[in-house]
């Protein structure tokens, strides 16, 4: 039996998205704040999107970031802290991180190829995951289609960590999505018109 899923709405480049994302029901909003990103918000304009994200539903967006810049973005006001990083790499350090700023605000996304082995010294890091497609020069948000079985087996091998699906889920798959057994999804480029700009009709 499926629960309440979770539901992350990622990119927010916008107050009218924000506020919008929240009457829908998001119980997560995500902004991000890697300025390689075609949905990257500058510090200066994150303020008054976060006036409208109610405490406890901020997402800061990030890949790679020093547990330093980690724990600035907790101060400036976010409540998690989501890592996109390449294991494979050593360009970031999710034990620095969880030491930092705790389990309960770090969200990770390990860059994985498609079969690669999960990093399993990383369940006891991080409150939650998220699994996306493999892009091997990008680092999520590409609207690929993840790898749903794969997912499906790591919510049951670590039923203890919250696990959230990502990769091109809108309108149109989302229902067979939930076939994985999602305890998230994280909406990102199927609802949107163009990056950064969401579509309340998608």
């Amino acid at each position: 039996m499926i629960g309440k899923i979770i539901v992350k709405v990622c990119g927010i480049t916008r107050q009218a998205d924000a506020v919008v994302a929240l009457e829908f029901g998001a119980d997560y909003l995500g902004i991000n704040c890697w300025d390689g990103s075609p949905r990257f918000v500058p510090a200066n304009r994150r303020a008054a999107l976060l006036r409208e994200i109610p405490p406890g539903k901020r997402v800061a967006v990030t890949v790679n970031p020093t547990d330093v810049e980690a724990s600035a973005l907790i101060t400036e006001g976010f409540d998690i802290i989501q890592v996109h990083f390449d294991p494979a790499k050593k360009e970031c350090d999710p034990t620095g991180l969880s030491a930092r700023i705790g389990k309960t605000h770090l969200w990770l996304a390990p860059k994985l190829p498609d079969g690669a082995e999960w990093p399993k010294a990383l369940i006891a890091l991080a409150a939650g995951f998220i699994h996306d497609a493999h892009a091997p020069n990008s680092f999520g948000g590409t609207g690929k289609q993840a790898d749903w079985a794969r997912f499906q087996k790591l919510t049951q091998t670590y039923p203890e960590s919250l696990w959230i699906l990502a990769g091109g889920l809108g309108p149109t798959n989302v229902g067979a999505a939930l076939n994985a057994q999602p305890m998230g999804l994280d909406l990102n480029s199927g609802v949107e018109l163009a990056p950064g700009l969401k579509s309340a009709e998608l």
